[in-house]
This record gives C-alpha cells, structure tokens and sequence, in this order.
C-alpha cells in the first residue's frame, strides 16, 4: 500500500486543544474565535486534509515528544504534525535492523542502523514536511508536517474542520494535501464569532519513489 492510500485511512486523530476560560456562571467557554469549514479535494476524497493557521501569536500547550513506531517494515503512523521544537522518537519495534533517515530541507539526519528494542530521536527546528524513509526497505515512507504553532487539525470524511481558541487577527490559513497539493487564503478572526472557510486543492499524487540516503537506488534487500 502506498503512502496516498495509508494516509487516507486516518481518520481525525489531530485535534488543537483549545483555550478556555471561566465564565461568572462558572462554565468553561473556548477563548479568542473560532475557524471552521469544508474543504473539498478536486479528484479525490476530502478525508484526512490537514488545515492550519499560520503565525498565530502564541500557542496552546503540545507534546515535547511523538512517535512514529517502525513495525513490520512499515512506519506507524505514516504522517505525524508537530509543532517546532518537538522531538520525534523512532523506536524499532521489528526483529530486524533499520535505518531511518531524511534529506528534507527542514530536518536533514541519519540515524544509522540500529536494532529491535531500541529508538533514536530528532529534534524538529524548523517548519516544513519532512520526508521520511529507511535506507534498507523502500517501501517504508511517513511524512513529518512541522508547524509554528498548534493550531492545526484534520478534516473529516466530509471535509469539514473546526479549530478554536485562536486569538484575535488575521491570518494566512493553509489546506494540506500529504499526497502533494495545497491552498493557501486568508481568514480574520475575532472572538466569539466562527469564521467560515472554504478551500479546495486538487488531487494531485507527487511521486513517492525515492533513492537511498547517498543517492543510489535501492538494491534488492528484503
């Protein structure tokens, strides 16, 4: 199964906590505003779209660490979002030797062969989409979305999304596409009131074929 049809199968498992405060009748109610809508994929199925804002001033808390497990040659989950500065564990979880790495812009590394029952970990710097492969088995491929703040999230089976607590503004919002595509606009947002968005990008499939870390095709390893 390639990577397009694994990412598909997520279902929206990346939800930006929201902020909330207090009100004198002693409920909770979400700070700041409210950003919501569909997203449509021209060609294909709106599920699985990963929609954000960006440089939005401050951010809800998020985890220092995720992890994606290399489990029968395969990296599970095939896409991970974090925020800068989160660190990525990469345990090996097979019987066998594996050896992650990345020439993305935003994360370049190579960790190096290591074995069953032990992990290695990268500090995500800088904002981007990491791509991520083993330098033994082709077809082990995941993607690292990294954003510069937390509100983020995924769109449902519908292509509908919602994001809340985002402070007063205006803001450029993107619509993500792991398989390739994206849309860019532009929401304001002022608290208590949703503001709506509507986007759609195309069903575009880059190519997932890849070379190994030092340029050469992949052998006939198994």
């Amino acid at each position: 199964m390639d990577l397009s049809s694994r990412l598909l199968q997520l279902v929206g498992v990346v939800a930006v906590a929201s902020i909330s405060l207090i009100a004198s009748d002693g409920l909770s109610k979400p700070a700041g505003g409210t950003v919501a809508g569909v997203i449509s994929v021209k060609g294909g199925i709106p599920k699985g779209v990963v929609v954000y804002l960006e440089n939005v001033p401050g951010t809800p808390p998020t985890p220092k660490n995720a992890t994606i497990r290399q489990r029968e040659k395969q990296f599970e989950p095939p896409l991970t979002i974090v925020v800068k500065g989160t660190t990525v564990d990469f345990p090996n979880e097979d019987k066998i030797f594996h050896n992650v790495f990345s020439v993305s812009r935003p994360a370049r590394f190579d960790l190096g062969l290591y074995k069953s029952g032990t992990a290695k970990s990268v500090e995500m710097k800088r904002t981007g989409t990491v791509d991520v492969y083993c330098n033994i088995h082709p077809d082990m491929v995941a993607k690292v979305k990294v954003l510069d703040n937390a509100y983020y999230t995924i769109t449902d089976a519908q292509g509908r999304f919602a994001i809340d607590g985002i402070p007063e503004g205006e803001y450029p919002i993107v619509a993500w596409l792991p398989s390739g595509d994206e849309a860019k606009g532009t929401v304001k947002v002022a608290g208590g009131v949703t503001a709506q968005v509507k986007l759609e990008v195309a069903a575009a499939t880059k190519p997932t074929s890849h070379t190994r870390k030092d340029g050469t095709p992949y052998g006939r390893y198994k």
